[in-house]
């Protein structure tokens, strides 16, 4: 049977002999195709996989980024998990790659979802110092700009794609202050990848995120020679296989 997704740009991918979905949300400058190898991987396994494609990316114009908000992907990653719980799954995982991370984890803070477990790769839920990705995030602008041939426009812009680059990263900040203080309260199973070659955060921070997950089942990986974009790395087998076993532990 054919079923109509009802998220522009996701990646879907249904099995037919499973009760359990997984929910996997990409992270600020990326889209649904990130999450398209260890989708694939999981679907293999027999799980059904739903990858949703944040409003504003898989774009070739910074500005379709730049005009949305963290709260309008936090609702996305909601919608989501809602239409996954309406296709009758018997268990929802949640997982998150950086800023997908930060979404995964807020949903796994609200006591009406039944989420059955989930995680984070490379995600600054929990950070000393305010994320600032700015020098990547300009990098990236640049290299779709010159990729869609608007590279004067890019230049004539870079203030004011980097004033707005920073309201979205304030505006992400208020995302993580309203999770923090729910932390304790996620009491299931809990998945947690690092890289120790991390470009983009202070990989340190994950422990203080462990810290906070007083009552969470942790299941914690240190992956030394990884770096941001996990999901997409050449080392990344013995990531997938953690991620694996972690779900045919807890699925």
């Amino acid at each position: 049977m054919s079923i109509n997704v009802p998220f522009e740009k996701a990646i879907y991918l249904p099995n037919d002999h499973t009760n359990v979905a997984i929910l996997l949300l990409h992270a600020y400058t990326g889209s649904s195709k990130d999450m398209n190898l260890l989708g694939r991987r999981l679907h293999k396994a027999g799980y059904t996989v739903l990858c949703p494609n944040f409003k504003g990316h898989w774009t070739t114009d910074i500005f379709d980024i730049l005009n949305e908000s963290p709260l309008t992907w936090l609702d996305e990653a909601q919608a989501a998990y809602d239409w996954l719980t309406q296709q009758d799954f018997e268990k929802v995982f949640v997982f998150g790659l950086s800023m997908g991370g930060i979404m995964a984890t807020a949903l796994m803070t609200k006591s009406e979802n039944n989420i059955a477990g989930g995680g984070v790769f490379n995600s600054p839920v929990v950070t000393k110092e305010k994320i600032d990705v700015s020098e990547a995030f300009m990098t990236y602008a640049r290299h779709i700009a010159r990729a869609s041939q608007q590279l004067s426009q890019f230049e004539t812009n870079k203030k004011k794609i980097y004033d707005a680059h920073w309201k979205q990263m304030e505006n992400l900040e208020a995302v993580k202050k309203t999770i923090r203080p729910k932390l304790e309260q996620i009491n299931i199973p809990f998945y947690i990848a690092q890289s120790g070659q991390d470009e983009l955060i202070d990989e340190d921070d994950v422990f203080e995120l462990q810290d906070e997950l007083l009552n969470a089942q942790i299941d914690f990986h240190w992956f030394p020679k990884n770096t941001h974009v996990i999901t997409v790395n050449r080392d990344r087998v013995d990531f997938e296989n953690s991620v694996m076993n972690f779900l045919e532990k807890y699925a």
